[in-house]
């Protein structure tokens, strides 16, 4: 299964809370993981032993809309090329 996702990390991530200058030079990225609690947990933790994000910044574990599961969601801000 980790052979399915590039393990390179994005150029220049920083946190959504983070105040910044150059917003106008990045974009927001978000990553949505929904399914059963477990599953969300599991993958949220394989991401972060991967150094892909900090356990920090992803949401508090919440009822996805309409579907009755469970998600969490990661803003990634990347640099414009």
């Amino acid at each position: 299964m980790a052979k399915d996702f590039p393990i390179e990390p994005p150029k220049d991530t920083q946190q959504e809370a983070e105040p910044t200058d150059d917003r106008e030079n990045r974009e927001p990225v978000r990553i949505m993981v929904v399914g059963s609690r477990q599953g969300i947990t599991a993958v949220v933790n394989w991401l972060v032993r991967l150094g892909f994000a900090q356990m920090a910044e992803w949401s508090d574990l919440q009822r996805a809309p309409n579907t009755g599961q469970w998600m969490r969601v990661l803003t990634k801000w990347l640099q414009k090329n």
